[in-house]
Order: structure tokens, then sequence, then C-alpha cells
């Protein structure tokens, strides 16, 4: 901040928070990626999410610059490569306007998750594999997402920077919860003739109902919906206990519905964290 820049003052709680009205310095990095071709891209992820704006790459000949900047525009909103000369490689973000986008995306990401986890069941219930498949797309979309908006809170903060870490940890629980429905989604789709009774079906619904559940919570707080919530994973859970030796439905699905509930509950504890 310097003489003469007009300033925003914002109350939060008994803190009052100066902030420059002036354009932020582009914060850049320089990282040699030479010995870890297979893990690029993770390494790039984790810079987006730390809020750099300029990343140069200094990669090897075994990197494919075209598969990189495939997974660039598919998964980090804004990134894009805008110059490569020799082994170097620049990426930068270009798309300033998507910054004031966080709550809608946020509210997207818990729809995303939502319709995944409903799609999956009916695709089961109808024994469509190529509704599986197409999950695996909104999946896709809801990482793309989640990267965003952690990137948002790293570089800019929540709204209530009280509530960052909190908001931070439900996001990455969100993405985490959508990686079930895909592993299940996978495994139902490579292993022919799963199997699947009416009792593990009626369990799927109560998963969804639960992450709904949350969902309505997360956006309008209600006391009785806690608790709901906290006596529903019990009950859930014990359920999925006793499925566990049925000889009649697959485990394994029954595992990924254990951690979707626990996932939820999980997330029950940062949520209320930003309730107060």
């Amino acid at each position: 901040m310097n003489k003469g820049d007009e300033v925003e003052l914002t109350v939060e709680n008994e803190n009052v928070v100066v902030k420059a009205n002036t354009e932020e310095n582009p914060e850049i990095i320089k990282v040699d990626v030479t010995d870890i071709n297979m893990f690029v891209f993770r390494f790039l992820g984790a810079i987006y999410k730390s809020g750099y704006d300029e990343v140069e790459l200094k990669i090897s000949d075994n990197t494919s610059l075209k598969d990189l900047s495939k997974q660039i525009n598919a998964m980090l909103p804004g990134y894009e490569v805008v110059d490569q000369h020799g082994d170097i490689c620049v990426i930068k973000n270009i798309s300033k306007g998507l910054d004031s986008e966080f709550d809608t995306i946020l509210r997207k990401i818990f729809l995303i998750t939502m319709t995944i986890a409903n799609n999956t069941l009916n695709a089961i219930k109808a024994k469509d594999a190529g509704k599986l498949d197409d999950t695996l797309i909104l999946e896709e979309t809801s990482n793309r997402f989640c990267n965003f908006c952690e990137r948002m809170i790293n570089k800019k903060g929540y709204k209530n920077s009280k509530k960052n870490t909190f908001i931070y940890n439900i996001v990455w629980e969100l993405e985490k919860v959508s990686d079930q429905f895909k592993y299940m989604n996978k495994y139902i789709s490579k292993k022919k003739g799963v199997k699947v009774n009416k009792e593990t079906l009626a369990l799927f619904e109560r998963v969804n109902q639960l992450l709904k559940m949350f969902y309505e919570l997360f956006y309008k707080f209600d006391a009785v919906k806690v608790q709901k919530i906290a006596e529903e994973r019990k009950l859930i859970i014990k359920e999925c206990n006793l499925l566990f030796a049925s000889k009649t439905t697959d485990p394994k699905i029954i595992h990924h519905l254990s951690n979707v509930t626990q996932m939820v509950f999980n997330m029950m504890g940062s949520y209320l964290g930003t309730a107060f």
C-alpha cells in the first residue's frame, strides 16, 4: 500500500480491515520439475491453489506440453499456457473476473455433488453402465470448481476471514465425496454383475438424503437438522456394518457409502465453525 492509494474499510466483528483498492502485483514462482515428470500436474495444482498468478516451469523432454495444457484447461480455471521456449513453459492466470464468483461456484459444487450421488443411485437401479460413465464428467467439473474455490480462499480469503479454514475444509471434503462416487462407478463399470440388494439401495437413499440435509443446513442454520444429521450418521454406519457381512451385496459399495457418510459428518465440525 502506497501513499495516495484508495482504501476499502470493512468491519469484521471487533476488527477493522483495511484493503487497498489497487491492482495487486502478480505472484510469480519458478519451479524445476525436470525430475518429477509423473507428478508435474500435481505440483502445478498445488501452485494454483496457493494463489500464484504466473508459473515458470522448467520441464524435461518427457513432459508432453499438449497433455499438460489439456489438463490445465480442464482442471485449473483461469490458467493458460502462454509461452514455451526451450525447456521453459510459462503459465499465467488470464481470467480476473472469476474472483467475484466464489459463492456461486461453491453452491454449484454442492449441487453437482448431490447430482452425482443421485445419478449414481439411479444408474445402479437401472443397471445402466453408460449412465455411470456420465457421472465421471460431472466429477471432473466438481474437481475444477473445488480447485478454483481453494485457490480463492488462499489468495483472497473468504468474505469473513475468520472462517477461511472452515470453508476450505468443507470444499476439500466435498471433492472427496465426489471421489467416492467416482471410485464406486469405476468399480461397478469394470466388474460386471456387481451385487446390490434392496437393503443397500435403501441405504444409498439415506446417504444421499444425509448429503442433501447438510447442503440445506449449510445455507440455513437449523439446530434440529444438526442433531438429526448426527443421529442419522450413527444409524447409517450401524447399517453399513451389518451389510458388510451380507452375501447378497458387494462390500465395496458399502465401503464407499460408509466413507461418504463419515465425510458428511466431518463437514459438520467445519460448518459449525462458520455458523457463529
